[in-house]
């Protein structure tokens, strides 16, 4: 079977076929609309033991998130499954890849073009996940030819959905090294934001973690804790279960998504409930209640995650009417580093912005890569002869 007939008959195919790429019939390709009709055992024998997984993902494709469509890749050799891609399509607005002059700009020019530099894209990885990852069989990550068929199958796929290019999104380091010779067919790596970690294995305490910052914020931190514990105005409640409160909930973060300057995704309530019904072993509410005589309101939510000995913090939510006067922002940050230490949580993920704070906090930033394709070819070679493609 050539190359440009097995690409016509993925393109023509339906979701769920089965069809060879690559030139050769050695390895099949099929999408998958959801997770569920992935096998868990084909699932776990590729997914990293450390990251957010198929229970992760299940909770996102049914949350209904508007402008986004998930599904799935699969290549087999043989009839076994040896790597799995987590897609979406979504419109992306080219601003959220510049700084933040840049993206003040393209911001002020876009209430009056507001589809200026906003492409339809196919994206590999999660808009909503710690990192991106394509997940490969041990015995297949040295295998060149392979990635070579992912190649040839995402930009079919792109075709297919109609969007303007294909991005690997927020790869870590040794990822993007996996995906290495997928740069000889023309992708181009970049930088993305990158996110923060807080090492916690020499930390038995709070009092030792505070002693370890610069005197300066080590004082500052000090200080907003025995405000915190000298009013006694927040009661903070940890939870897997949000039934009762989730419209607050909601409320809160849509409080802190909205006073940003730009978005990609926007949440929806489901979203906060899927992982308390999927995954509630792995989820932690920590609510922020303002004790005010005998009533009490929400003013606070952080949504978090964790796995084996590490913390991931996802979403906060806050009141802004109170949050500065209740110091929110730094007693949430005191209280999971708290649970942490508490639970033996040796690492705690921060996630990506606000990085002045996070490392004067010490977190140390770990650099996250996207690599990127545009289907059409000659927009792509310009592309890549401004990218900085020699990271």
């Amino acid at each position: 079977m050539s190359s440009d007939l097995a690409d016509r008959d993925f393109q023509n195919g339906d979701e769920g076929g089965l069809r060879a790429l690559g030139g050769s019939e050695r390895f099949e390709i099929r999408t998958y609309a959801s997770v569920e009709e992935i096998a868990d055992e084909q699932w776990q024998s590729l997914w990293p033991l450390r990251a957010e997984g198929r229970d992760f993902y299940r909770c996102q494709e049914f949350a209904d998130i508007q402008g986004f469509h998930f599904f799935y890749l699969g290549i087999s050799d043989g009839g076994r499954l040896v790597l799995v891609a987590p897609l979406f399509t979504a419109r992306f607005n080219m601003g959220l890849a510049m700084d933040d002059a840049g993206r003040e700009r393209l911001a002020q020019v876009q209430t009056y073009w507001p589809g200026l530099l906003v492409f339809k894209t196919l994206f590999c990885g999660s808009p909503t996940s710690e990192k991106g990852i394509v997940a490969v069989h041990p015995a297949y990550r040295q295998d060149a030819s392979l990635f070579l068929a992912l190649d040839r199958a995402l930009l079919t796929l792109a075709k297919k959905h109609g969007a303007w290019m294909v991005v690997f999104k927020d790869l870590a380091k040794e990822d993007l090294e996996t995906l290495t010779p997928m740069r000889s067919r023309g992708w181009f790596v970049g930088e993305s934001l990158p996110t923060a970690k807080l090492d916690l294995a020499d930390t038995p305490s709070v009092d030792s973690y505070l002693c370890q910052l610069r005197t300066g914020m080590s004082k500052y931190l000090r200080r907003k804790l025995k405000k915190h514990e000298r009013n006694g105005l927040l009661r903070i409640e940890a939870t897997n279960d949000i039934g009762h409160c989730v419209d607050e909930i909601y409320r809160l973060y849509r409080c802190v998504y909205d006073n940003g300057p730009m978005h990609f995704e926007l949440l929806t309530p489901e979203f906060f409930l899927n992982f308390c019904r999927h995954m509630p072993e792995r989820t932690i509410y920590f609510l922020y209640w303002l004790q005010q005589g005998t009533e009490r309101r929400l003013v606070g939510m952080n949504f978090c995650l964790h796995f084996d000995d590490r913390l991931i913090d996802k979403y906060i939510g806050m009141d802004y009417s109170v949050s500065r006067n209740l110091d929110l922002y730094f007693i949430s940050f005191l209280n999971n580093l708290r649970w942490c230490i508490e639970q033996g949580k040796r690492t705690y993920m921060l996630s990506q912005g606000g990085y002045p704070v996070k490392l004067q906090l010490g977190a140390t930033l770990i650099p996250l890569f996207t690599m990127t394709r545009i289907v059409n070819p000659f927009v792509n070679w310009f592309a890549m002869r401004f990218s900085r493609g020699n990271l």
